[in-house]
């Protein structure tokens, strides 16, 4: 083999071995399809979640301590389950195929991936408070699937799924403000327009007292009253401190009392049109401390715990919801305001 021809070998094999490196450094960097978009997302070093969806609207979750808080409503406490739920929605996204490359500015938009025509940017943040996640959502495409784009980089994916997240900031919280299990309340001492006391009986809902008289008298609408209480719900939420509702009367009073010892005591105010609720837990006639004996059965064991449960139970109560005052529709404030003769 001549000089000539073996430099044209050696020009060849330099040339096939430049398109097998970029061809494995490509399969390198692109995303295969069924792989995770958003590949080695560590969620403990999750600080902040921000989502940003059409017309600017923006939810902000950051974690305080060993929770989320909704940033930007009033710092209210999100739901961890539902936090969860959007992290592990995020991290799920998988790609099917990569559907275009070196995209400009201006050729994002007909995936409804720019700035003004996104459906979603998703932004997380370590606790650094380093951006280490920045991707937008952007149309679906027949159906199946949505058009995704990360910042910085120029590649468009098609997800193998419809990406969807929630845009209301009560998504991501839960809108239960009482939930009561009729089997374990002992009393309900009502002050609507006048003091009125149920009591459990045979497992039947007595009225005890009205106004401080003895009355002793089984009421059907008691029992049903309690059934109420199972799952009470609000509408929104403002800090106590809130000029909105410095000014309320809270003049309506129900204390449930559980076996536990446990009571919760909610406080209702109305103002023309709108309804409010305030929530507070506390210990009744619960022992400051306990001695436990020898001879103490698995009844009185029981007993104890259910108490120590229950102390537990009130200053979570109180840490999570007694700083805040509850809107509630109307159709709850009907349920819990009762006139002692709707009773008898």
């Amino acid at each position: 083999m001549n000089l000539k021809n073996l430099s044209l070998v050696t020009f060849i094999l330099f040339l096939t071995s430049l398109f097998v490196y970029h061809q494995e450094n490509k399969r390198g960097t692109d995303l295969l399809s069924g792989s995770d978009y958003i590949k080695g997302l560590d969620v403990n070093k999750i600080q902040k979640i921000s989502l940003t969806f059409e017309n600017d609207k923006k939810i902000t979750l950051t974690r305080d301590s060993n929770k989320f808080v909704l940033e930007n409503h009033k710092s209210y406490p999100a739901s961890t389950e539902k936090v969860n739920d959007l992290i592990y929605k995020i991290a799920s996204i998988q790609v099917k195929e990569k559907v275009d490359t070196n995209v400009s500015d201006k050729e994002l938009e007909k995936y409804d991936l720019s700035k003004d025509r996104r459906k979603y940017l998703v932004e997380l943040y370590d606790n650094q408070g380093a951006k280490t996640v920045s991707f937008s959502v952007g149309k679906s495409h027949k159906g199946k699937g949505n058009y995704l784009h990360k910042d910085g980089k120029n590649d468009v994916y098609l997800s193998s799924s419809n990406v969807w997240i929630n845009s209301s900031y009560k998504d991501f919280i839960s809108t239960v403000l009482l939930e009561v299990n009729e089997d374990e309340v002992e009393k309900l001492s009502l002050n609507i327009e006048k003091p009125l006391e149920i009591v459990k009986k045979d497992n039947d809902f007595i009225v005890a007292k009205e106004d401080g008289k003895e009355v002793d008298k089984k009421s059907e609408k008691a029992s049903e009253y309690v059934k109420n209480l199972k799952s009470v719900s609000f509408d929104d939420f403002h800090p106590l401190n809130d000029p909105k509702v410095l000014s309320l009367n809270f003049d309506k009073n129900i204390r449930i009392k559980l076996k536990n010892k446990l009571v919760y005591d909610v406080k209702i105010a109305k103002d023309k049109d709108d309804h409010f609720v305030k929530l507070q837990a506390l210990m009744e006639d619960a022992p400051k401390e306990f001695v436990v004996n020898q001879n103490d059965g698995k009844k009185e064991l029981q007993k104890i715990e259910d108490v120590i449960k229950a102390q537990t139970e009130a200053q979570k109560l109180n840490l999570e919801k007694g700083a805040w005052v509850y809107k509630i529709k109307k159709s709850v404030f009907d349920k819990l305001v009762k006139k002692p003769s709707y009773f008898l």
